[in-house]
């Protein structure tokens, strides 16, 4: 068995992702988590200069459940991050960009689905 520091471990693994994803600038330099995603992104932004979007976001923040105290110990918001965020014809839409749906993605969907059930303008995809 071959034995490295945690220090070394890092170094190893630093850049790389579990799920074999690169990251990648898009035409407007924004860095992406895989090519996928840096494509939607040309892709959107396209939309947004026709005037089919607007209000376009990367990396929207959604509080799904707000931070709070328990005894003396303070428990930070979970949140959920979308890789973008956007108007079309009067809805809010959320997007995600997915390859691979981990486990905690799946919990985190599911909270955001709950929060945004009862908004008539918000629509979550992914692609």
């Amino acid at each position: 068995m071959i034995e490295i520091s945690v220090n070394q471990w890092k170094k190893l693994v630093k850049g790389k992702n579990k799920f074999g994803a690169k990251k990648t600038y898009c035409s407007h330099k924004h860095l992406h988590d895989s090519k996928k995603e840096a494509t939607r992104c040309d892709e959107l932004n396209v939309m947004k200069r026709g005037g089919t979007i607007s209000r376009l976001k990367q990396q929207p923040k959604f509080i799904l459940l707000p931070g709070f105290w328990y005894g003396h110990e303070k428990i930070r918001p979970l949140c959920y991050f979308a890789d973008f965020s956007y108007w079309e014809d009067g809805q809010l839409v959320i997007e995600d960009v997915k390859g691979r749906l981990t486990e905690v993605y799946k919990l985190k969907k599911k909270l955001l689905l709950n929060k945004i059930k009862n908004r008539k303008r918000c629509i979550f995809i992914e692609t």
